[in-house]
Formats: structure tokens, sequence, C-alpha cells
């Protein structure tokens, strides 16, 4: 008996590669056994060695980016040309699709996708769930020029890490051209590039997740955690954003050793690629100081500086 898709978008360059094994590993570990993954993978300078693993897990399907579709882009000097994917999944993807779950490569799934495949948009662009670090989008490092943009006061911020996206309604709305000229508009000031500009031209437009499909890491279960992040439940999927990467070095908070097991499983016994200086500094900072210094971090990171 044929499986049923689900339609799972991402993209990548090389770096992330290790972690996108342990996203699909552990999708596949709780998946729906009536279901199958459909990747459309986005990629930079992935070896045939690692295309041919994530092949055994998942039925893949590589995305060739058009050199018209990098011009549409406004470049940023923090990320790298495949970060902001996400804008241009409607003209990338089949146009036989009608939806797609949106992926960061970051992430620990620990519940099955297909529960959250079977989640409404309500007729909304996307449906996602509320940024654990950025609150609104009047926040410090939330949405610049609110007022020109017409975002209402109080609107809640979300993470682009997890998003079910309806493709059809994105693009009767321009959502794609919306998003780009706020990239334009904001330059370098747009700190998280496209998941800034989406909340932008989407802050009422988009359907809440629950907030335990993007869970971050960072916060959860962590001393300085609001009770409001949702760690009281159980997890469905675990994002390991912001600068702490566990694949790169040991971090602070409830979650690395399960990560550190399928991350094992990711790397079938070869060795991972070492963590610079700055990772195990970093790796020091979160295990042993954080929880006493996380509002100092704050104040730092509200101001760009962290």
């Amino acid at each position: 008996m044929a499986k049923k898709p689900l339609p799972v978008a991402c993209a990548i360059d090389r770096e992330y590669a290790a972690p996108l094994l342990v996203t699909l590993i552990s999708a596949v570990e709780y998946l729906d056994p009536g279901c199958e993954i459909q990747l459309y993978l986005s990629h930079e300078n992935l070896d045939e060695r690692t295309i041919a693993r994530i092949s055994q897990l998942v039925d893949v399907h590589i995305i060739e980016w058009g050199r018209d579709k990098f011009d549409v882009l406004r470049r940023h000097h923090r990320y790298p040309a495949v970060a902001a994917f996400p804008l241009l999944l409607p003209e990338l993807l089949p146009s036989t699709l009608d939806r797609v779950l949106f992926l960061d490569a970051d992430l620990l799934i620990l519940d099955d996708l297909a529960r959250l495949w079977e989640v409404s948009t309500a007729g909304r662009a996307l449906a996602a769930a509320p940024d654990g670090a950025i609150h609104l989008c009047s926040s410090p490092r939330g949405v610049k020029f609110c007022d020109e943009w017409g975002v209402a006061e109080g609107s809640t911020y979300f993470n682009c890490g997890v998003m079910l996206i309806d493709l059809e309604a994105w693009r009767n709305r321009e959502v794609t051209r919306r998003a780009c000229n706020y990239l334009n508009r904001a330059g370098d000031q747009a700190d998280f590039l496209h998941q800034q500009a989406l909340n932008a031209v989407l802050w009422s437009d988009w359907q809440r997740l629950d907030q335990r499909w993007n869970l971050l890491a960072s916060v959860a279960g962590r001393a300085y955690g609001q009770p409001a992040s949702g760690f009281s439940e159980t997890p469905g999927i675990v994002h390991f954003a912001g600068r702490f990467k566990p694949w790169r070095a040991p971090v602070g908070g409830p979650y690395y050793a399960q990560y550190r097991e399928f991350l094992s499983k990711a790397l079938q016994g070869t060795t991972p690629v070492p963590g610079t200086l700055r990772d195990h500094i970093l790796s020091l900072y979160d295990r042993y100081l954080r929880d006493s210094l996380y509002r100092c971090e704050r104040v730092l990171w509200n101001h760009g500086l962290f």
C-alpha cells in the first residue's frame, strides 16, 4: 500500500549537513508509518554521499535555483543565499502542491509530523508558533518601521523555523514581492532576514501553532525560561536556534542528551566537524554561567551586541 506523502521543504549549506540528518532521522523515528516525508531540498555544496544518506531516509527532490531567482532577493552580509529560500518556496515548488511544511535544519523532532500536517491554517498564509526570544513585532529586534508597514501595536512575532505554508494563499497575496520590498527597505537592519520580513507583511495573516511545535531549546526548561514557553507540555519540535549549536559543542538545557543520541546515528561512526574556539567558549558559558547572566545577555542581545 502506497504511503501518504508529507511535503517538507528545507534549505542548507554544507555546514548544516549533520544537523539536517538529525532533523530527518528524528522525524522518521516518530512519523506515522503510513506516511513518507517528501523532502524538497535546496542546498549549497552538499556532497553525493550526504545526498545519498538523505535519500535513504526520505523521498528527496533537489530544488535548483536559477540565477534570476537569486536576483530577486537582497543579499545580506550575515546570511548565505539559501537562508532566504522560504521566500521563494511558492515559485520553486511544483504547482501541484497546495501546501508545504518548511523546517529549519537545527531541529530535534519528538512527535509525529503527520499530526502537525493536519493543523488547519484557517485560510491564512501560514501557521507558525510565537517566537520564544522575540515576543512582539515591536520588540527591539522585531520588525523595523512597524508604523510604516501598518503593524498593529501588541502584534505577536512568530518564528519561521517551523512553518506550515498555504502556497495558494501565499501566491494570491503576493507575499514574496511584499517581503522582498520590506528587505529592500530595511537593508542590513533586517536582523533575521526572511523571518523579519514575513512578520512585517503577515503580522495579521498567520495562524498560531501550539508552542510545543517550535520550542526554543535555549529557553525551555532553563532557570530563566518563562512558564508560557510551553516547557510543561511534551515538546513536539525542539529548535536549537541562535548561537548555541549542539553539533558543534555541548550546550545546556534538557534536550542536549537526546540531540546527541540522534547525532550519533547521523554521523554513523564518523568524526563530527570540531567546533571552533568560539563555539567552546559559548559552550562553557551556556552550561555554567548563562542561568545567572541571562539578563545581562538579553540587554546586549537586544542591542545586537551578542
